[in-house]
């Protein structure tokens, strides 16, 4: 997650937006650990795991990479660290279609 952060923090201000889903967990859970993390994403909660079961989610962490029409262009599965120049360098990139 602190990668996420700042990732956010480093594109906030062009089209480019986090959103983090919280799988089955309270809302007080969550809450939680957004505040204590600082998270300054947006944060979802699939309360009932419905919606990662639309997207045949299995494990966690997923990431699914959108592009300003909605149409999945790439997918994560697992932990990355999207501080390294590389992905950085790949939002960028679909920024720019």
């Amino acid at each position: 997650m602190p990668s996420l952060e700042k990732l956010h923090r480093e594109f906030k201000d062009q089209p480019f937006v986090i959103i983090g889903i919280d799988i089955q967990e309270s809302r007080e859970t969550v809450l939680r650990y957004i505040r204590r993390k600082g998270i300054s994403y947006i944060n979802l909660l699939d309360e009932d795991g419905r919606v990662s079961a639309l997207y045949n989610v299995r494990s966690t962490p997923v990431k699914f990479l959108l592009d300003t029409r909605g149409n999945m262009v790439g997918a994560a599965i697992g932990y990355r660290d999207w501080e390294q120049e590389e992905f950085r360098e790949l939002i960028r990139l679909l920024m720019k279609q």
